[in-house]
């Protein structure tokens, strides 16, 4: 049953507490990269791990890639990790110094020949040929995880009583034998029961013939051999330390896998905050958040898409999600309910035929409610090749699709702390990539990237990431692909299988004023009264709180060249997500986890048009031999037009090298002994702007269109272009251009 909760006025701020994560509930299975200790060496226990919660602090921790139970022990853990403390490469630590088991971080099962081998191509890392993780199950407090081992479909869940630990399997009909690492370390009690039950219709038949042995090739590994057959076998192990297990009765997996009870069940209440500004070009609305809740879920909010008119989901940097009702009306409430918790870090969402996929470093999930109580029963797993590192900056970015139901998400290179050179690169690190509608293909389609923020897919297919400044990016900029052939976006050490491949020029460089950390793009789309005509680029600027208008022109040898004007858009945080509603309105959210101007920690935010009221931007930028024209959308004042004095231009380039961003350099008197030191020494304190004559101005016949004549056109990184202008109606077009100019 639902319960209603009512928050704190929409006006009133709820404060954190400087360890905020300490109180929140996290809930049963928390997916995450996860440490421990085994016999006094530290190690990384499971990269893509899911710790479970087994009451009254016990834990057991499952790896999803190795398929094995890593650790279970009474203790809980030792905080780390960015999205919790804001701590740079200290991962969560299991507080397991007296473990009931370990196991080693080699397969939990056998392959078909046998071996616990590593044959990854990439030892440590990445999915196994022979098991598939597909997913968990949530009744209630009870997980119940679900993959594949050599053709047999496995369900196993872990529960406890008292201090014995008991592993619960049934698999289905085996074409060979099955053989399970126990446990890797001397001194845990083990004991087999065997299950020869029927289990409520799902076929079991008989136990199957389940045997403890030693490894013969190593004596301290403990296995579990089941027989092949063509039943389905239910059996148990018990674990305990120091006294004989209590097993328990064997599990009704049917009911564990059919949902259960609502662990969420209030109903957070708020109230949106609505503009009555009718004169201003942009409103923006605001949804009170459900910070004060009875789980002391902290609102990070950094992926969000449209369930239908009237409602939402999104997903948390500390890995909730949430859905949010009541959109379509006028805000005076707002009803909140979280769904899920416990993913890994998910900074991306997407809706697809009603059903909501996260993006999280360690997969992409669907979220399967059975029982119609809002609640996710099934962490199912839609695709999970994406190779992860324990590296604290590979953040996993955004989701979404094109027209062919193609997902799309970009990933960080492993950035070092303090943010200077890079890990270990594996496949994956700083790619663009794409998956199959079915979620069973994933493609590199871009790699170079090294902090892109997020990405937009346009409406014929274009595809878009930001960047941030860095080793081998002079600053940020928006960079731009068709997706047919892999191109590469300039950080060296995550070229990937591009060993030779050019650069790809963005569509423009970004000023750290403009944009000192980029994220996603947006699309206007048809039929959209925003002020800006449908089809236009919008770029979100999560550094500055910004919402830019990107004007675009083609490039002559492909591709796409222009820059971006500042939309008259205010935010109460930063600019990560955007998505259009079909009522023409651009919803908005951001968070605070790094570097950002953002007034707030977070904000859910309606951005509306005013109709009728102009956008005093350009809408549109050429360029020509001797400058550039400006388009604006209403008709200007033509003295005021035609005055150089309305305006001023300025240009200078950027190195790109393996330094950490770069200084700015004169175009017209290049500074060769500067650059080449900003190869080897970072250079941010060098700033020599070349100040542009404006020769002439001429207002165009329509009226609209202004020719800028400037000294010495040629390429730049960037070419500001200021202006102060009048429209006839006396309406002030003030502004600047950051633009990129390419040889023709």
């Amino acid at each position: 049953m639902l319960r209603y909760f009512a928050c704190l006025a929409v006006t009133t701020a709820v404060v954190q507490s400087a360890e905020w994560y300490k109180e929140m509930k996290i809930g049963p299975a928390w997916s995450n990269t996860f440490e421990d200790t085994i016999q006094g060496k530290k190690r990384v226990a499971a990269i893509k791990g899911i710790l479970v919660d087994l009451g009254e602090n016990h834990h057991a921790l499952f790896d999803t890639e190795t398929l094995r139970l890593a650790t279970a022990y009474p203790g809980a853990w030792n905080w780390g990790a960015t999205p919790w403390t804001g701590q740079h490469g200290v991962l969560i630590s299991l507080q397991n110094e007296k473990p009931v088991f370990n196991t080693e971080t080699s397969p939990g099962w056998a392959d078909p020949d046998g071996s616990f081998e590593d044959k990854r191509e990439n030892p440590g890392f990445g999915n196994f040929k022979h098991v598939t993780y597909k997913g968990y199950y949530r009744n209630g407090e009870k997980i119940t995880f679900n993959y594949n081992v050599n053709g047999s479909e496995v369900l196993e869940t872990v529960t406890r009583e008292g201090e014995t630990f008991t592993r619960s399997f049934l698999i289905t009909s085996r074409a060979q034998d099955l053989i399970l690492n126990v446990a890797d370390e001397k001194g845990a009690f083990t004991v087999v029961q065997d299950r020869a039950k029927s289990a409520d219709g799902l076929g079991v038949s008989t136990s199957g013939g389940v045997k403890l042995a030693a490894d013969p090739k190593n004596p301290s590994h403990l296995l579990a051999k089941l027989s092949k057959g063509a039943n389905t076998a239910l059996f148990q192990i018990a674990f305990a330390r120091d006294l004989e297990p209590k097993v328990g009765p064997a599990p009704d997996f049917k009911a564990l896998i059919s949902g259960g009870p609502a662990l969420y069940p209030d109903i957070i209440e708020t109230k949106g905050t609505v503009s009555t500004d009718k004169n201003a070009p942009y409103v923006t609305d605001v949804a009170a958040l459900p910070s004060d809740n009875p789980w002391k879920s902290n609102m990070r909010f950094g992926g969000f898409d449209f369930i239908d008119e009237d409602s939402a989901a999104l997903s948390s940097w500390n890995g909730d999600v949430w859905v949010v009702r009541g959109l379509k009306g006028d805000w005076s409430t707002l009803k909140w309910q979280r769904i899920a918790s416990g993913l890994f870090e998910p900074l991306g969402l997407k809706v697809v035929k009603g059903s909501i996929f996260v993006n999280g470093r360690d997969q992409i999930t669907q979220l399967i409610d059975f029982n119609g109580d809002g609640e996710t029963d099934y962490f199912k797993t839609f695709n999970r090749d994406v190779i992860v590192t324990p590296s604290f900056h590979e953040f996993a970015f955004d989701l979404q699709t094109d027209k062919a139901g193609n997902f799309y998400f970009d990933k960080a290179s492993p950035v070092r702390s303090g943010g200077r050179g890079f890990d270990r690169i594996l496949p994956n690190n700083g790619t663009l990539m794409k998956i199959s509608p079915d979620g069973k293909k994933l493609e590199v389609i871009a790699t170079g990237l090294r902090a892109p923020g997020g990405l937009g897919v346009g409406p014929n297919g274009e595809i878009t990431t930001g960047e941030n400044e860095g080793t081998n990016q002079p600053c940020c900029k928006i960079n731009y692909t068709t997706g047919k052939t892999p191109v590469f976006f300039g950080t060296e050490a995550s070229r990937q299988f591009l060993k030779d491949a050019p650069l790809t020029e963005p569509i423009c460089y970004l000023p750290m004023a403009v944009d000192n950390s980029g994220g996603s793009q947006v699309w206007v789309p048809d039929g959209t009264d925003f002020g800006i005509a449908p089809g236009t680029l919008l770029h979100l600027s999560y550094g500055q709180s910004s919402v830019y208008r990107v004007l675009t022109m083609p490039r002559p040898n492909g591709g796409l060249q222009g820059g971006v004007v500042k939309l008259p858009i205010s935010l109460q945080s930063s600019a990560m997500r955007a998505r259009f509603q079909k009522d023409g309105s651009m919803y908005l959210l951001g968070f605070r986890g790094w570097q950002t101007n953002a007034a707030t920690e977070c904000a859910f935010q309606r951005i509306r048009h005013n109709p009728g009221v102009v956008v005093p931007v350009p809408e549109k930028l050429e360029y020509t031999s001797t400058g550039v024209r400006l388009k604006f959308p209403s008709k200007l004042d033509a003295e005021v037009a035609a005055d150089v004095a309305s305006y001023s231009a300025e240009r200078w380039n950027y190195v790109r090298g393996p330094q950490y961003g770069s200084g700015e350099f004169s175009v017209d008197h290049p500074d060769v002994e500067a650059e080449k030191r900003a190869l080897e020494k970072e250079s941010h304190e060098h700033v020599v702007h070349d100040k542009i004559t404006i020769e002439s101005a001429k207002l165009l016949p329509d009226g609209q269109t202004v020719e800028l004549a400037l000294s010495g056109m040629k390429p730049c990184m960037t070419l500001k272009v200021s202006y102060d202008l009048e429209a006839t109606d006396h309406k002030v077009m003030k502004g600047d251009l950051h633009a990129t100019v390419y040889a023709n």
